[in-house]
């Protein structure tokens, strides 16, 4: 298994929920910052966020939940014995999740604290489908921007569900909720299926079982000057696939929307020369407000392939949050960044024994991390460092 070539293996964990991240959030809405002018406006009292019942509720019939509209088709087939043995199912694969949200829980509110207070926007390389972790550790983000390179596929569309179809969304999920990440070699197959026709079925999915509403699904492209838009350059709707898909969406029992962009694209040095509008967006990010995430990334950072992204990440991020599968540590300068250790790291998995960084093994063997109560990334004896620039 061999992620390099799908780098978006999908780290992810069911969760349910770096900083100096510079300034607060009232001086945070810089001009300069495209995602926060336009994206991901907060409702204020006076406008409240409103679900999309159809939305919520197909979301929800794939996640094993109950529907709200008892007087449509999904609530009839949530009555059938495939479907109840989907619930089943589905719970049982939550609830084993749920034994150790707590700890992933706890260690946002005691190592992550200032970063979610002060940052706005969290820049998601690598990341796939990966909502629930970065949802999980971060969770008031205004903005978060998820990269892979799976396809984006459309909002769920229930046709004719059978055992096999909820199979493939019981598999979707379990290896995330029990391993932290998504193999890519399984999500080929699940797209191929009428109903998961891409990543946005998984996210939807995902957020119904994190206790999210969407409010709104639609495709969305980046221009020339690296904004965000809902419309062609011509002003005329988008009528096709993008590769970049908009997902608005709130807490229950809260009134703040937040928007998740997932776009499908290849990150590589050349994929990003060919790529000017995604280099203006990432160039335009707010350096104090904008935090990154980098989970089972393959390693693809330790390549000078891939030298470009790595440098931007560095560049326009106030705080990085990575397992040893990200920027190699020689690149944090100890003069602009504090590093902090989490877990155990002395080699990597077998399949990328070539990245062994003697330099990480031996900060971890002379330094003094601190434990990590739970599974992330590849390893079993998992690892997390949180670099914040000084």
């Amino acid at each position: 298994m061999r992620t390099k070539l799908w780098y978006s293996t999908l780290i992810l964990v069911g969760v349910l929920c770096i900083s100096s991240c510079g300034s607060n959030k009232e001086k945070a809405a810089s001009a300069s910052d495209n995602t926060e002018k336009q994206a991901a406006p907060e409702a204020s009292d006076s406008v409240k966020v409103v679900a999309n019942e159809a939305l919520n509720d197909a979301a929800r019939f794939v996640a094993g939940l109950p529907v709200v509209n008892k007087n449509n088709k999904l609530y009839a087939l949530t009555q059938t014995k495939e479907w109840k043995n989907h619930a089943r199912n589905m719970d049982q694969i939550w609830n084993s999740y749920q034994q150790s949200a707590p700890k992933v829980l706890s260690f946002a509110q005691h190592e992550l604290s200032d970063i979610n207070q002060k940052c706005q926007t969290l820049f998601y390389p690598f990341g796939g489908p990966d909502f629930l972790f970065s949802n999980a550790f971060f969770p008031d983000m205004d903005t978060y921007f998820l990269i892979g390179l799976e396809r984006t596929g459309q909002a769920i569309q229930v046709k004719h569900p059978s055992a096999k179809t909820y199979k493939l969304y019981q598999d979707a999920v379990s290896d995330v909720l029990s391993l932290s990440f998504f193999r890519t070699k399984d999500m080929n197959v699940e797209q191929e299926n009428d109903t998961i026709d891409g990543v946005v079925p998984i996210i939807s999915m995902l957020m119904a079982r994190a206790d999210k509403q969407i409010i709104s699904i639609k495709d969305m492209r980046i221009d020339d000057n690296g904004r965000i838009v809902d419309a062609e350059a011509d002003g005329t709707p988008i009528s096709s696939p993008t590769g970049l898909v908009e997902i608005r969406f709130f807490r229950t029992g809260t009134n703040k929307a937040q928007t998740l962009y997932y776009y499908a694209t290849d990150l590589s040095n050349d994929g990003l020369a060919k790529n000017k509008p995604l280099v203006a967006y990432i160039n335009s990010l707010s350096q104090a407000t904008t935090a990154s995430f980098i989970k089972s990334a393959s390693y693809l950072m330790h390549e000078g392939m891939f030298s470009t992204i790595r440098d931007m990440i560095l560049k326009q991020s106030s705080a990085i949050m990575q397992d040893d599968s990200g920027i190699p540590l020689m690149y944090y300068k100890k003069e602009n960044w504090d590093t902090m250790l989490y877990g155990t790291f002395y080699k990597p998995i077998s399949t990328y024994v070539e990245y062994a960084q003697p330099a990480l093994r031996d900060a971890y063997q002379l330094g003094s991390p601190k434990p990590l109560a739970f599974r992330i990334g590849f390893a079993r004896q998992s690892n997390l460092q949180i670099m914040r620039k000084k």
